[in-house]
């Protein structure tokens, strides 16, 4: 079996809760003396087996790193446990889930080896809120709810909204828009930086 690891809790002394998200199902799993072990970080792909034990939760086995090459690179690292990080508390309440989240981190997993890590998960965030159907088309503002113009302020989760009504940073509406037809090669280094900012504050 294949997964993804979404996080790593301590319990004990250097044993590990992992969860792992696979095609149609996050794991929570023990594995005594995790904390020793390399393999067992966040935000690995790893291939393991599950021993099961009808009193207790199942047990990590046998977990083998399937590394990627830019995994070597901390910055492309850091964006993308980042990202499974929010991708975790997004999905915190669910055992049962759709394929698309495995083929979704795995479509990511291969795109990190060739473009801009902070682009790459921006692009990964439009797919899953098409996918949710949580995608904004950014007509009217949240708070007066009359129409938008040229330049809207995003806030979490994407609300959207005239600077007069809303704090936050000013992005170009048809940028915006651009991104989340996943047309993300529009987005200018500023939108960039300040789309990040806001999906660190939750998916």
């Amino acid at each position: 079996m294949q997964g993804y690891i979404l996080s790593t809790t301590r319990v004990r002394d250097e044993d590990l809760l992992v969860k792992i998200l696979t095609k149609e199902q996050i794991y929570t799993l023990y594995r005594f003396y995790g904390a020793r072990h390399s393999v067992v970080h966040l935000g690995h792909k790893i291939d393991f087996s599950i021993e099961k034990d009808l009193r207790e939760i199942g047990k990590l086995r046998e977990p083998l790193h399937l590394a990627f090459s830019w995994e070597k690179e901390v910055q492309i690292r850091y964006f993308w446990q980042q990202y499974l990080h929010l991708l975790n508390a997004h999905l915190r309440d669910i055992t049962t889930l759709d394929s698309f989240y495995f083929s979704h981190l795995e479509e990511g997993a291969k795109r990190l080896r060739i473009e801009n890590p902070k682009r790459c998960i921006l692009n990964l965030y439009a797919k899953l809120l098409n996918f949710e159907g949580r995608k904004n088309t950014l007509q009217t503002c949240l708070i007066c709810e009359q129409p938008l113009g040229d330049n809207i302020i995003l806030g979490r989760g994407l609300v959207c909204g005239h600077k007069g009504c809303m704090e936050g940073a000013l992005f170009p509406r048809w940028q915006i828009l651009a991104w989340l037809n996943l047309q993300g090669e529009f987005l200018d280094s500023n939108c960039v930086d300040n789309l990040w900012n806001l999906l660190t504050q939750g998916l």
